[in-house]
């Protein structure tokens, strides 16, 4: 598997725990205002998903920008044989969240630019989550046997 597909992989294999995380945040422990897939439905719909239409679809497009955000990672740290590959993929989905988060600040975006310290705790711990696993999913990815290609 190339470092293309490892990394979209992984990034989506870690989003569906985020995912998770982010609902029981959100309905059962009420800690949040915000599920992780409301970001994608804003970028999409410009409002917060309402229909089940918008939530599938923007929950699609959040496990695809996942997978988009591990493919960076995989070719921002490419040795996954490294000392500390996991924490390396920690402190990438901090920074990233971060920034995510920058820009919804910076250009005002409705619903995500103000945030409860409980949205926040909740948006770090799933961002802790999703790059444990992220770097969990490419080493483990990148041990599979490589197969011959045809032809």
């Amino acid at each position: 598997m190339d470092k293309f597909y490892r990394g979209f992989t992984a990034g989506v294999l870690g989003a569906v725990p985020l995912n998770l995380w982010s609902l029981f945040s959100y309905h059962v422990l009420k800690l949040t205002d915000l599920r992780m897939l409301d970001w994608a439905g804003m970028a999409i719909y410009g409002t917060l998903p309402r229909t089940l239409l918008q939530v599938v679809s923007s929950l699609v497009m959040q496990l695809v920008w996942s997978g988009f955000r591990g493919i960076l990672f995989a070719y921002l740290v490419p040795e996954v044989r490294s000392w500390g590959y996991v924490g390396k993929a920690v402190i990438f989905s901090l920074i990233v969240s971060f920034f995510e988060g920058g820009v919804a600040m910076l250009f005002k975006v409705p619903h995500l630019s103000v945030l409860s310290s409980g949205t926040v705790l909740s948006a770090n711990l799933g961002s802790l989550l999703w790059g444990v696993l992220l770097g969990y999913f490419c080493r483990r990815l990148a041990q599979l046997p490589k197969t011959e290609k045809a032809g």
